[in-house]
């Protein structure tokens, strides 16, 4: 039998690729490692709301609340108790014990400046619908505020503990470009900003003067977070294996299943919020008339092998439930009694000849993702008939595409618009603009009933009338669950406390 150097074969074989790569520093108790496949310029999410940013960002920024995961509670933070003044009116009593990490005073004028930044219809930002609801942020002293919206919105609170970081209103306020905020991150969270450089990555250390977290966002447990640009899997990889990364993200599948009964790697797979999902143009605003016939949007979710996806193509797919609902299970308002259809190929080509296509017709698939998934789907489509492309674009010219009506089929990815509620992907979804293509008056009716409901039963129960509408008229389908997945060395451990649109934070990560 012939036996194999495996660190021979990895130094001959990826030895290129390292010398390539940025200089790593050498394994620390002290500096967390992690690669990215892309290089990051700034450490702010609401500029740059990519994975990336996202993980780095929640480490660098506190919100007024916090979300406990696994009591389902909103806990203090920058905030230490809050209350409803009425429906549209949020009343936030302020810590007086925080300083920004340039050692300023965080007060009630920064919550107010940067609430109110958001608010501003003359600002433009990527993420700026999440943001609709709110009228304005006013100082009552020093350190109480109160936010009011301009209807009942029952998100308000999942928003103020997830995705609205507080920024300094002395820093951010003097910037006459407010992406370039980013570079030095000024924040309040459990890390600071040491440095980022897009070739040389990202730098966080700890913040020493932390302390308003919770067991469900603790302080930092590693010194320094170095992040490494590394765009090629091979390349981590290879690094992860030799020692030079601690941890990997958003790893294929493939490469997973290669590391398989390594004893100095593991994998870490979380409930996340990210979810692959396909959508109908039902209403005909693309001109294919085939897709308002509801039996032909039974026939193309029939058509969806979504276990043999998530099972073969999804990273940590295996160990996730599927989704029948365009929405996790455990989010909150999340609720439905119906199922999408099932897979059933022979019963989808009996629904399109049906419907008028017994040889199937020609449809077009826009996706912003890596080809795997809207491939996958289109391979199905066509083995009953129906003869499927895919047309891969840019986040901008699939925008552009979208405001003018011409998608028919849509094959994309879903964050849950960033919190653990269901709230943002209703409206996103079935709101007014171009992303409606469904124009249901039923939906469009349970929408303002749920946001303006507080208790958390009652609102489950309308979103379900929602739900449950979308899965009996086809409109849109979750294909699978697309969980947050690490692979890194065995001495670390990724906790579970906090949730996140794209898994965990580094506060969540310590040295056994």
């Amino acid at each position: 039998m012939i036996r194999f150097n495996l660190n021979w074969i990895i130094l001959t074989v990826f030895g290129p690729l390292l010398a390539a790569g940025p200089v790593l520093a050498q394994k620390s108790k002290d500096t967390l490692r992690i690669g990215f496949y892309d290089p990051i310029s700034i450490v702010d999410a609401t500029h740059d709301p990519k994975p990336e940013t996202g993980l780095l960002s929640r480490a660098v920024y506190d919100n007024l609340l916090a979300y406990d995961r696994k009591a389902d509670k909103f806990r203090p933070s920058l905030a230490k108790s809050w209350k409803r003044i009425d429906s549209k009116t949020i009343e936030f009593k302020l810590r007086d014990d925080i300083k920004f990490h340039d050692g300023s005073e965080f007060d009630a004028d920064d919550v107010v400046y940067t609430i109110n930044w958001f608010a501003d219809p003359k600002v433009k930002f990527r993420i700026k619908t999440r943001y609709l609801w709110i009228k304005k942020a006013e100082k009552i002293d020093k350190y109480t505020v109160r936010v009011h919206s301009k209807r009942p919105a029952a998100v308000a609170m999942a928003r103020f503990a997830i995705s609205t970081p507080i920024y300094p209103s002395d820093v951010h306020g003097a910037l006459k470009v407010k992406s370039t905020f980013g570079k030095k991150g000024i924040g309040t969270g459990p890390y600071m900003v040491e440095s980022v450089d897009p070739n040389k990555g990202v730098v966080l250390k700890a913040n020493p003067n932390f302390k308003h977290g919770g067991p469900w966002r603790p302080a930092a447990r590693i010194g320094r977070i170095h992040v490494l640009p590394m765009p090629d899997v091979q390349t981590q990889m290879a690094q992860l294996l030799t020692g030079g990364l601690d941890l990997m993200y958003r790893v294929p599948k493939d490469q997973l299943d290669s590391v398989k009964g390594n004893p100095a790697l593991t994998v870490t797979t979380q409930n996340g919020q990210l979810f692959y999902y396909i959508a109908m143009d039902s209403i005909g605003k693309s001109g294919h008339p085939a897709l308002k016939d509801k039996r032909v949007r039974k026939a193309i979710m029939m058509a969806i092998n979504r276990e043999k996806i998530r099972k073969n193509l999804i990273p940590g797919g295996s160990n996730m439930e599927q989704m029948d609902a365009m929405c996790p299970k455990w989010q909150r308002g999340c609720g439905y009694t119906t199922k999408p259809p099932a897979y059933n190929p022979q019963l989808a080509k009996k629904l399109l000849a049906e419907a008028g296509f017994p040889n199937g017709f020609e449809v077009n698939i826009t996706s912003t993702l890596p080809r795997v998934i809207p491939v996958a789907v289109s391979g199905d489509l066509r083995k009953v008939g129906i003869k499927a492309s895919v047309s891969k674009l840019t986040f901008g010219a699939y925008r552009k595409k979208q405001r003018q009506g011409k998608i028919q089929i849509l094959v994309n990815q879903w964050a849950a618009g960033g919190i653990p509620d269901v709230g943002s992907t209703a409206t996103f979804f079935h709101g007014k603009g171009a992303r409606n293509y469904y124009g249901d008056k039923l939906i469009s009716k349970a929408i303002p009933k749920a946001e303006a409901a507080f208790d958390d039963k009652e609102r489950r129960k309308i979103y379900a009338t929602l739900f449950d509408r979308n899965n009996t008229e086809a409109y849109m389908m979750p294909i699978t669950p697309n969980p947050p997945t690490f692979l890194h060395t065995k001495d670390l451990v990724i906790d579970g406390g906090e949730i996140e649109t794209f898994g965990a934070s580094p506060v969540l990560m310590y040295w056994k």
